[in-house]
């Protein structure tokens, strides 16, 4: 059992997480790209890394990117085997008119009143084309209803770790998810439906004896056309703008790109075309083994490639750590399980009265460190933020992690805080903070404390080098 300190003494108590904020230098001899979308993101297929961000969490309306939701829960009907590409759907006097509804719904394919059109030959008019009412067509077949189908498309993007809101299928009205979710939504559409870039691949879909031509002009053969383009979707309103996601391999390895809200459909071609060749131009920098592009030279380079050496899960693949990014609470709890099971620190699994041990969280079904959070979880290590939810894509503050640490390590009871804004640091976190600083694991700048501050990965890389060294 811990002594705890007086009421006194804890009024006093206070830390600072900030380590040193050095510049970092920059990656390899290719500068970020100037992308003219207000936001974007470049993110590595095989680890899920994000190599270039901009703005990527603000919610923004996709358009008919949104239809990469709709395809998706399709793909999860044909994987279940209740639909076939074959299955006719029939087209209810609903769909075949908003099917020739040119004002309110771009992008229109005339489809038969009292017909029925194959699954395959919707999906085709839907992400070649980007036919709305082909969304609507294949939503009411699945869940009776499109708002029964929206229902499906928010449970489906908590249960993958999204940041997104849906209420239609097709992005004519004001849906809303970040560029990173996005990215992380094609990225799982890949991995777990490869066969969707059959579709996405095809520069054209003939109905009825007309062509409809794709609306990716990444495509091979299309306007912009750039190497190893296989997909993905784009979409325009005026809520929107301009957006795009694009996937692409060269040498073995895929990268996602996103633009969300540029100013026209050359632009969104053109960033994209930008973020692929700086994403495609760092992988072909790739140098020695166990360096990532952007830590040479950078403050904390022996404490990251200490980490990644010994095999400490830090998320970065091959090609970028981001130093001076904040680091997020799944990332956080990932490096910090693996750091302590590789130093055999890892506390032993505590009960959980009433609670799933398979999943106590809601929304890390889609996350990359969803073992990890669980594990960590079981162990007493990993708190959700409440209503079930871990919140694996938001940033982890310094208290926070000083609480962690805390609960893993066993420290004395010494106070270590003598910050100047010592009153700023929550209650709950007074005592571990003192023991944290006390044993020196974190560090002041400027004898100031910002303890709901985030952390970059960087500070984090160092802090749990510390730590392993203990």
């Amino acid at each position: 059992m811990r002594r705890h300190f007086s009421k006194a003494i804890c009024v006093l108590l206070a830390v600072v997480l900030v380590l040193p904020l050095l510049p970092s230098s920059t990656a390899g001899a290719l500068e970020p790209p100037r992308i003219t979308a207000p936001a974007a993101v470049v993110m590595d297929y095989d680890t899920g890394a994000i190599i270039y961000a901009k703005d990527p969490d603000t919610l923004r309306v996709p358009a008919s990117m949104t239809k990469v939701m709709t395809a998706y829960i399709v793909y999860e009907e044909l994987d279940r085997g209740t639909i076939t590409m074959g299955t006719p759907v029939p087209i209810s006097d609903h769909v075949a008119k908003i099917s020739r509804d040119n004002v309110n719904y771009q992008m229109c394919v005339p489809l038969p009143y009292n017909g029925t059109v194959p699954v395959g030959t919707l999906l085709k008019l839907m992400l070649i084309y980007s036919a709305s009412a082909s969304a609507v067509a294949l939503a009411e077949y699945i869940s009776g209803t499109e708002e029964k189908f929206v229902e499906r498309m928010n449970e489906t993007a908590s249960r993958l770790g999204l940041n997104a809101h849906y209420i239609n299928t097709h992005g004519h009205k004001l849906n809303y998810i970040t560029a990173r979710s996005q990215a992380m939504l094609t990225r799982l559409f890949i991995q777990n439906y490869p066969q969707v870039l059959d579709i996405t691949s095809l520069n054209s879909v003939t109905f009825e004896g007309k062509e409809y031509r794709t609306t990716n002009y990444l495509l091979p053969g299309e306007k912009y056309a750039y190497e190893g383009t296989d997909g993905f979707k784009t979409g325009n309103i005026n809520a929107a703008g301009f957006c795009q996601t694009v996937t692409a391999v060269r040498n073995g390895r895929r990268l996602i790109s996103v633009v969300m809200h540029s100013s026209s459909g050359d632009t969104r071609a053109t960033d994209s075309v930008k973020l692929l060749d700086y994403g495609f131009g760092l992988l072909s920098e790739l140098g020695l083994s166990g360096s990532y592009l952007d830590v040479s030279g950078h403050w904390a380079e022996d404490a990251i490639e200490d980490l990644h050496n010994r095999g400490v899960e830090l998320h970065a693949g091959d090609i970028l750590y981001r130093p001076d990014e904040d680091v997020t609470r799944a990332e956080f709890i990932a490096m910090l399980y693996t750091a302590l099971e590789i130093t055999g620190k890892l506390p032993e699994s505590v009960p959980h009265p009433g609670e799933s041990a398979s999943r106590p969280f809601d929304d890390i079904a889609g996350c990359w460190a969803r073992d990890y959070i669980v594990h960590a979880w079981d162990r007493g290590i990993a708190d959700g933020t409440g209503n079930g939810r871990f919140s694996p894509d938001s940033y982890i503050t310094r208290q926070q992690i000083m609480v962690l640490l805390d609960r893993v390590l066993d420290l004395p009871d010494k106070n270590g805080l003598n910050f100047s804004d010592t009153g700023s640091i929550a209650f709950w976190a007074l005592e571990a903070c003192a023991r944290v600083t006390a044993a020196g694991l974190f560090q002041g700048v400027n004898g100031r404390l910002d303890p709901a501050g985030h952390t970059t990965r960087a500070q984090a890389a160092q802090i749990v080098s510390r730590l392993m060294e203990m």
